[in-house]
């Protein structure tokens, strides 16, 4: 047996490396055959969403353009006469392109911009600079990526900047502020400024001259066009809550959720430049600004948080800068409106457009860029009477954000992130819903279920503007001990399925206490009108055919408390204002309850909310010459505190 031992190890031994291949063998041959096939069925059917957002946001922008068509509200005193015109949209048009029945007079508009046509790269190792640009910022040599320009604007989500004989741009630090003390000073990295030069092409810019005449003569100063209206195609937003409504508070905590995700999954830019670097620098001095809650010019309860409000309006003032587009022709480009209810976006292009302190001639020192067209003048220009549709001016937009993406590399390297607009006619964000997703819109019709996005977007004011030479005439009202009226409201009942609603309930004098009227006689300078407002303790701001209302802004000028009806209205200047500290919300449901509501309010918070009324009224006035924190002001803030908290790099 001794003999034998050897011989059957070495029996034994060769059978097990045998097996120990053998196994070793199918092993490897499972992981590169089968395993990948495996893993593939495991997530095939599992789609990563790209951001929190994305649901709401990608939807609306790239759904089926069935929009709500419908104009705001007329005055509330009836200034301005109105035809009514149902909305006839089947399903046709999600899926139908965007061609507007006048496609042949549009069309030569943009002659220049055709299918697969694409702008020429630059040849050289770093782009040219644009006049103005100092070169000697640039370190390392470092470039930017040439951006190859087309007429597929907006650029993809996931898509790339083409490189013309271009290095990388140098690797950014990490400008994480979170551990950072409160006091500290965060340094700010000096980054290459890249200023890619503009594609030059000798071409005519786009004019007007071509579309059908409508009766554009006119001095829409006061002698405004009858007002098409349409009846809304509302669209469910899928963060709404399961009621359908949300609440204010709802909101505040959507906006708190955005604003988290719009930085952690904000797309990047293409390449880096010193605004960038500037915004991020601004938003650590945001964040961790000090406690300063004494200013007498800002009180504090009106505010979420006034310290952070501070300090922004301070860095706003001190470093922003706005590239207004001088491209596009009269009357729906440059041409604002400064009477009646679509003022607050003619007021805000008259004044940026002529402003000397925001404004700059050179793009590569600009943090924003100005998109100058009047939503009011592109419905009156454009829109084809009876037609029950506006593609052909959500089409007029799409070609003039193609021709300034391809003569300008600034659209394509944020896909228009850095952009805004100021739009105050009803139909702004179904319009700029789809080729204007990423652009900050401040929009009068800040309706949620509308692709309205928290953090991005923004409430403007609508305001009711009688004599655009006197904005301020006739404002305030009687002190809070001199208003006999519970409540007021007049405005024309067949605006919309609310305020029949209210009428019915509370109209025709069936409470002594609550003055609610329909359309109230015409007097001279709408004294009756305007004493109701100044005598009246609430004042009620019932939606029309849209969430937004004139009446919000009147009633703050008039010193009255506003009680605000209508589900799913994102009140003005939603970023920075406190409205519970000084507005009463009551939702559509508890109409029947209104005068119980009204009375339940305790006489001393009444004058609380009086009170601060009065001192929130300097944020809701318009000025001949702006002044600090006024409307322009404000409205300014909230489209650079969002771009502030959307930046990334």
């Amino acid at each position: 047996m001794r003999r034998e031992f050897p011989w059957l190890w070495k029996v034994e031994s060769r059978r097990l490396l045998w097996l120990l291949g053998l196994t070793f063998a199918l092993v490897v041959t499972f992981q590169y055959i089968e395993l990948p096939y495996a893993i593939s069925s495991i997530f095939s059917s599992t789609k990563i969403p790209i951001s929190r957002n994305s649901t709401s946001l990608i939807g609306n922008s790239t759904s089926a353009m069935a929009p709500s068509f419908s104009q705001s509200e007329s005055d509330p005193v009836g200034d301005e006469e109105e035809v009514e015109v149902d909305q006839i949209f089947d399903s046709t048009i999600a899926t139908a392109p965007a061609v507007s029945p006048t496609t042949a007079t549009l069309r030569p508009l943009f002659p220049s911009l055709k299918e697969n046509a694409t702008a020429p790269a630059a040849n050289a190792d770093a782009p040219a600079a644009f006049s103005g640009l100092n070169t000697s910022q640039v370190k390392d040599n470092a470039t930017a990526p040439a951006p190859a320009a087309s007429n597929q604007i907006p650029v993809k989500e996931n898509a790339t900047a083409p490189v013309a004989n271009a290095e990388a741009p140098a690797a950014l630090p990490d400008l994480n502020p979170s551990p950072v003390k409160k006091n500290a000073t965060a340094p700010v990295a000096v980054l290459p400024v890249v200023n890619p030069s503009p594609v030059k092409e000798n071409r005519t810019m786009p004019t007007t001259s071509q579309v059908p005449e409508r009766s554009i003569t006119k001095t829409y100063v006061g002698d405004a066009p009858p007002i098409v209206r349409f009846v809304p195609d509302v669209k469910e937003n899928s963060k709404m809550p399961d009621s359908g409504v949300m609440s204010i508070s709802e909101m505040s905590k959507q906006l708190r959720q955005n604003r988290v995700s719009h930085y952690r999954l904000a797309k990047k830019p293409k390449w880096v430049t010193k605004p960038d670097m500037e915004l991020l620098q601004a938003k650590y001095e945001i964040e961790n600004a000090p406690i300063d809650d004494k200013d007498p010019l800002l009180y504090a309860p009106l505010y979420r948080n006034v310290s952070m409000f501070k300090k922004s309006y301070e860095l706003m003032e001190k470093l922003l800068k706005v590239y207004a587009y001088k491209e596009g022709d009269k009357p729906i480009m440059h041409s604002p409106i400064l009477r009646g209810i679509y003022a607050s976006e003619g007021w805000f292009m008259k004044i940026i457009e002529s402003n000397n302190k925001f404004v700059t001639k050179d793009p590569a020192k600009a943090h924003l860029f100005y998109l100058p067209f009047s939503s009011r003048m592109l419905e009156v220009t454009l829109y084809v009477q009876d037609s029950h549709s506006h593609r052909n001016l959500i089409k007029y937009l799409k070609d003039y954000i193609d021709f300034i993406s391809v003569k300008y590399p600034f659209w394509n390297r944020t896909s228009g992130a850095d952009h805004f607009l100021a739009a105050c006619h009803d139909w702004a964000p179904s319009e700029t819903r789809k080729h204007m997703a990423k652009s900050i819109r401040a929009l009068c019709n800040s309706d949620v279920k509308e692709g309205f996005v928290f953090g991005k977007d923004t409430s403007l004011p609508e305001t009711f503007v009688r004599d655009p030479k006197k904005p301020l005439s006739n404002m305030g009202g009687k002190s809070a001990t001199k208003r006999p009226i519970l409540a007021f409201f007049a405005g024309k009942p067949d605006h919309g399925y609310l305020r029949p609603i209210l009428l019915s309930y509370w109209g025709n004098n069936k409470d002594p206490d609550l003055k609610i009227f329909g359309k109230l006689p015409r007097t001279k300078g709408n004294k009756n009108y305007l004493q109701f407002m100044k005598t009246s303790k609430y004042c009620i701001c019932a939606k029309g055919f849209e969430v937004n209302s004139p009446r919000v802004v009147e009633a703050i000028f008039y010193d009255c408390v506003p009680v605000i009806i209508s589900d799913n209205f994102v009140p003005p200047f939603f970023e920075v204002l406190n409205w519970e500290s000084f507005a009463i919300f009551v939702p559509e449901k508890d109409i029947p309850n209104l005068k119980k509501i009204l009375m339940s309010i305790p006489e001393r918070r009444y004058k609380s909310m009086q009170m601060r009324v009065k001192k929130v009224q300097k944020h809701f006035l318009w000025h001949v010459k702006p002044e600090k924190y006024d409307m322009f002001h404000m409205i300014l803030h909230s489209i650079w505190f969002n771009r502030v908290f959307q930046i990334t790099v």
